[in-house]
């Protein structure tokens, strides 16, 4: 998935936490009183949507509200503008910030490359190289 297609899902979980208590609906709260569950869509992919939130909790204030506007709440961007204390106009300040923060999500969300180190080189390293002068 690409970035916009990820931010997508996050807000879609985001929205479907509901208020209403986790119950499904009326049918659902009169034929199984005791299960307090909710239906979870099939087209959510749940595990994404909390490495985007965890990446989103290490964002700055200002973009992480920013996307949180735009994507769950889906106010227009002169409302967002005037709520974040962003100039109105020209609509490019928007645009920037929105790709400002979008771009730090970005970063946030890149897996670092892991190095598989055999410990047998490590040891023969230290047996070939002496750490210390001894006297």
């Amino acid at each position: 998935m690409n970035l916009e297609e990820r931010l997508i899902n996050w807000a879609r979980a985001q929205s479907c936490g509901g208020g209403d208590g986790g119950r499904d609906s009326l049918v659902a709260s009169i034929y199984f009183p005791g299960v307090s569950g909710r239906s979870v869509s099939s087209t959510l992919d749940l595990a994404d949507a909390n490495r985007v939130e965890v990446a989103m909790r290490t964002l700055m204030p200002l973009d992480r509200r920013l996307l949180q506007m735009h994507y769950v709440w889906h106010k227009p961007p002169f409302v967002i503008c005037r709520r974040l204390g962003l100039k109105v106009r020209p609509t490019t300040v928007f645009d920037f910030a929105l790709a400002h923060a979008r771009q730090a999500l970005d970063k946030k969300l890149l897996d670092p490359k892991r190095e598989f180190v055999s410990m047998r080189s490590i040891i023969d390293r230290l047996q070939s190289e002496p750490l210390a002068e001894t006297k």
